[in-house]
C-alpha cells in the first residue's frame, strides 16, 4: 500500500498535490454556476464571452513571463501568489454584478480554465515544482495523481452548484444566493495558499537557469511542438467547452441543480484515470494514448450537436471529460521529459501563454454564436481543434521520445565497445 502511494505521490509533491486540490473545488463550482450567475443576472452572453476572453488574456500576457521569471527567482513565490491572487476576484463577484468591475476580477484569476493572472502565475511553477520532486519512472503516474484530485475536487465543486437553489428555497433572495458561496471560496484558497508555504525550491536548479541566460536554449524543440498542441487545445477548450452549460440551457432547458450531478459525475469517472494510465502508458505510450483519446473526445462533441435529449448529451459530455482528462498527465510527463530541468517552467510558461491566447478567443466566438442561437459550429470547431492538437502531441513527441531511445540505445552500446576493448 505505502508503495503505491510513493509511486503516485512521492513525498516532495503531497503538499503540492494537496495545495492544487483544496484551490480547485471552486473551480468545480464556477464551471457549472458562473455562466448561469451572469446571465441571470442579466448578462448578455456576448458579454459573458468577454469575461472569459478576459481572464484568458491575461493568462497569456503574464504566463510565459512567470514561468521564465519563476525558474530563475524561485518558483514557490510564484505558486503561492498565483493561488491565494483568486481571493480579491472571489471578493468582487460576491458583492456586485457591474460589468467593468466583473472583467477587472476577470483579470486578476476565478473566470474559465485559464484563471486569469493567477492561472499565469501558477500553471508553470506548479508542473516544474511536481517534476523536480518525480522520477522519470514516476512522473506520468505522479501527474496522474494529480490529474485525479484534480477531476476529485472539481466533481466537489460540481455537486456544490445546487447550492444557490437551496438557498433560494430556503428564502434568500436569487443573486444573494449565488454570491454567498463566494465566502467558502474565498476560504478555501487561503487553506490553498497555506499549504504551499512549507515547499521547498532547488537553488540548484535556479542557478543553472541564470548561468543560461534568458532565453531557453536546450529545449526549443519539445518546446514548439507542446506550444503548438496546446494551442490548438485551448482554442476547443474555450469555443466548445467554457460556455456548454448555455448551450444545454437553450437546448434542453436545464438549469444548475440539473447540470450539477453529471458535472461532478464526469469528474468522478475522470478519476479513474489514474488507473488506467499505467496500462496506456505500457500498451500505447504516450504519445499514441494522446491521440486516441483526443481524438475520440473529439468525436464526443460531435455526437452532442445530435443527442435528442439531454442525458445522452450528458453521457457524451461524461465520456468526453475522462477521455480529455485521462490524456493531460501525458502532455505533462513528456515535455517534463523532453526538456532540461532549469528550463520547465518556461517551457510550461511559453506553451500556456499560447493557450491562453486561443482560449481567450474561443468563449467570444462561442458567445456570439450562443447568442445568435447557434449551437452547433462551437462545437464542431472544437472537435476539429482536439484532433489538431492530438495528431501535434501524438507525431511530435513521437519522434522526440524515439530519438531519445535511439541516442540512450546508441550510448549504451558505445559503452559496452570500450569495456570489451578494455
Amino acid at each position: 500500500m505505502m508503495s503505491t502511494i510513493r509511486g503516485y505521490a512521492p513525498p516532495g509533491t503531497r503538499l503540492l498535490l494537496a495545495s492544487s486540490f483544496v484551490a480547485s473545488i471552486p473551480l468545480g463550482y464556477l464551471l457549472v454556476v458562473l455562466p448561469l450567475y451572469l446571465e441571470r443576472a442579466g448578462i448578455e452572453p456576448a458579454v459573458i464571452g468577454g469575461f472569459y476572453t478576459a481572464s484568458g488574456a491575461m493568462t497569456a500576457l503574464l504566463v510565459a513571463f512567470s514561468g521564465v521569471l519563476a525558474d530563475r527567482w524561485g518558483r514557490r513565490n510564484f505558486l503561492i501568489a498565483g493561488t491565494l491572487l483568486p481571493i480579491a476576484s472571489y471578493a468582487i463577484f460576491a458583492v456586485t454584478t457591474d460589468v467593468p468591475w466583473l472583467i477587472f476580477a476577470s483579470f486578476l484569476g476565478g473566470v474559465g480554465l485559464a484563471n486569469g493572472a493567477a492561472g499565469a502565475l501558477t500553471i508553470a511553477s506548479f508542473d516544474a515544482l511536481l517534476a523536480d520532486n518525480t522520477s522519470e519512472a514516476t512522473r506520468t503516474k505522479v501527474f496522474a495523481a494529480s490529474g485525479s484530485l484534480w477531476s476529485f475536487a472539481l466533481a466537489i465543486g460540481s455537486l456544490g452548484a445546487a447550492i444557490p437553489e437551496w438557498l433560494q428555497r430556503a428564502g434568500t433572495e436569487e443573486l444573494a444566493s449565488y454570491r454567498l458561496p463566494y465566502l467558502g471560496m474565498i476560504a478555501l484558497t487561503l487553506a490553498a495558499g497555506l499549504l504551499v508555504v512549507p515547499v521547498k525550491d532547488d537553488p540548484e536548479v535556479h542557478r543553472a537557469r541564470v548561468a543560461s541566460g534568458w532565453w531557453p536554449r536546450r529545449s526549443r524543440r519539445p518546446m514548439l511542438i507542446y506550444t503548438a498542441a496546446v494551442g490548438f487545445l485551448g482554442l476547443g477548450l474555450g469555443i466548445a467547452i467554457q460556455l456548454l452549460p448555455l448551450v444545454y440551457h437553450a437546448r434542453f432547458g436545464v438549469n444548475e441543480a440539473d447540470l450539477a450531478p453529471w458535472y461532478a459525475a464526469a469528474q468522478i469517472v475522470s478519476m479513474t484515470a489514474v488507473v488506467v494510465i499505467p496500462w496506456f502508458e505500457r500498451r500505447l505510450g504516450g504519445p499514441n494514448t494522446v491521440l486516441f483519446a483526443l481524438s475520440a473526445s473529439a468525436a464526443c462533441l460531435v455526437l452532442i450537436i445530435a443527442a435528442p435529449v439531454f442525458w445522452v448529451a450528458a453521457l457524451l459530455h461524461v465520456a468526453r471529460s475522462f477521455l480529455t482528462n485521462m490524456s493531460w498527465p501525458f502532455h505533462q510527463s513528456m515535455l517534463m521529459t523532453t526538456t532540461v530541468p532549469e528550463e520547465r517552467a518556461t517551457a510550461v510558461g511559453v506553451g500556456f501563454a499560447v493557450w491562453g491566447t486561443t482560449n481567450a478567443i474561443g468563449p467570444l466566438a462561442a458567445g456570439l454564436l450562443i447568442g445568435g442561437g447557434v449551437y452547433a459550429t462551437p462545437l464542431l470547431v472544437g472537435a476539429g481543434m482536439y484532433v489538431l492538437g492530438g495528431l501535434t502531441f501524438g507525431l511530435g513527441f513521437g519522434r522526440i521520445l524515439k530519438g531519445r531511445v535511439l541516442a540512450n540505445g546508441s550510448g549504451t552500446a558505445a559503452a559496452g565497445a570500450m569495456i570489451d576493448v578494455e
